[in-house]
């Protein structure tokens, strides 16, 4: 291999000899230059990076807390017609037996008047002699 007039043995077999080429492969140099001092500044620059950073992060927690009240909202939602789906069930499946319930305190209390209402006429008249008697009974014991 031969050597180029850079020192090297690279890629070039021999350095430009046209001024216009010189001056182009100058400039190329210079912005690969530049571009790499920017890398390495960005990289040395510790508190942009650490305020990108927390950045990103504070970002990534928006969206999750977003995320999460969604699901939430979507989750709550669904409960609550469940929830609804569920009382309206109970209500038709409790509407025959508080019929039927209805019915039996109806017969019950139709059986009581007619099986209380002579009962209830004896109890008074036991419950009036009682009292007659009670005040005939004190009465006499006054006069004595």
């Amino acid at each position: 291999m031969t050597a180029d007039r850079t020192g090297g043995t690279g890629a070039h077999s021999a350095a430009p000899d046209d001024p216009e080429q010189i001056r182009q492969e100058i400039e190329r140099t210079r912005e690969q230059l530049g571009e790499t001092v920017e890398a390495l500044v960005a990289k040395t620059d510790v508190r942009a990076r650490a305020k990108e950073r927390a950045g990103q992060l504070s970002q990534a927690l928006k969206e999750k807390t977003a995320q999460a009240k969604e699901q939430t909202t979507a989750r709550a939602e669904q409960a609550r017609g469940q929830l609804a789906g569920k009382t309206a069930g109970a209500r038709s499946a409790a509407e025959p037996a508080q019929r039927a319930a209805q019915q039996v305190t109806q017969q019950v209390r139709q059986r009581a008047s007619a099986v209380g209402a002579p009962r209830l006429g004896l109890a008074a008249a036991a419950v009036a002699g009682a009292a007659v008697v009670g005040i005939v009974l004190v009465r006499w014991r006054r006069r004595r």
